[in-house]
């Protein structure tokens, strides 16, 4: 198994720590900014995230509340400052609602005292990639450097170490997969129905700026949808998806492809809709490719992107056809 160890290293009111992750930058960035994600692996170990909000947006807000095995809360907010895709982005981290007790030991730590505010900080997550690996690298920048040796020597790598091991055995897929998952405030019936009906499914299917026209679709197992996807550029993508597993309403499994008998490129994709409420589905799909080097290629054409527009456009359907009263 891949293992990259962490480095920190202190400059001019920052501590820098860096890390290197075997994936592709596109699959890194997707764990670092999807909130599905971030609540499987941010914090040390044994710490859960009850509370991810990340509106990731220049202006937006997030709020992550991480709680301790002992059921103590340490919620962290700010708000995004700058955000240049897979390159990088800024956060303001505020530590406003961080438990008393906590604030009174980092203050003996980094020597303060007073006003919490001085223990905020700023943190840019910088992305590089190289030869399919990602490089991941934080600058957390602090009032002062004796705020900085102070938070450097409270444990900040032990903890970044934990959260990175987390990310990369509970976020990262296998080196040949894929997975896009995305929260739905719609019940996982209408979910399954939005992606079983041939008389609508052609109104949200692709990426942004796609047209679909399904030719034909039989919505059982070992029937085939056939359908094309028109792209912006005029280009005409022929489609044909063959069901193996389809169970009643929250799973279905096929195969992915051309179809095209002189193309050997079908993938198998494994759906799973999982109720986290009355009115609330979770969407996960799994990709999964005959290998890593055709697992990057097809991210390297866009394929996480284009995976999380449709789900955005499905999401939008839905709001859109099923109103609340």
């Amino acid at each position: 198994m891949f293992q990259s160890e962490v480095v920190l290293t202190l400059e001019e009111k920052v501590v820098r720590i860096e890390r290197l992750f075997d994936a592709p930058v596109q699959l890194v960035w997707e764990v670092w900014t999807n909130p599905v994600h971030i609540e499987k692996w941010w914090g040390p170990k044994g710490f859960t995230n009850p509370t991810v909000e990340f509106d990731f947006k220049v202006g937006g807000s997030y709020r992550i509340v991480m709680r301790s095995p002992e059921g103590v809360d340490y919620p962290v907010k700010g708000k995004f400052l700058e955000i240049t895709p897979f390159q990088s982005f800024v956060i303001s981290d505020l530590v406003d609602e961080h438990p008393e007790e906590w604030v009174k030991d980092v203050q003996k730590m980094t020597g303060t005292t007073g006003d919490r505010d001085i223990l905020n900080s700023k943190l840019r997550v910088q992305f590089e990639e190289a030869e399919g690996k990602t490089k991941v690298t934080l600058f957390t920048e602090f009032a002062n450097n004796q705020v900085r040796d102070g938070f450097a020597k409270s444990g900040m790598k032990e903890g970044w170490s934990d959260s990175f091991e987390k990310l990369e055995t509970n976020a990262l897929p296998n080196p040949n997969q894929i997975s896009l998952e995305k929260k739905l405030n719609h019940p996982q019936e209408l979910v399954f129905n939005a992606l079983s009906n041939p008389l609508t499914i052609d109104s949200w299917w692709g990426p942004s700026g796609f047209k679909t026209t399904t030719k034909t679709m039989d919505f059982k197992v070992g029937g085939k949808w056939i359908f094309t996807m028109l792209g912006p550029d005029g280009k005409v993508w022929p489609n044909t998806i063959e069901y193996k597993v389809i169970r009643k309403f929250d799973y279905m499994e096929y195969l992915h492809g051309s179809g095209e008998e002189n193309k050997n490129d079908d993938f198998l994709v494994n759906v799973y809709l999982i109720a986290l409420d009355k009115n609330q589905t979770l969407v996960k799909m799994q990709l999964t490719f005959p290998d890593t080097n055709v697992r990057n290629a097809v991210i390297g054409f866009g394929a996480i992107e284009s995976g999380q527009q449709t789900l955005s456009r499905l999401n939008l359907y839905l709001d859109t056809e099923h109103k609340s009263p």
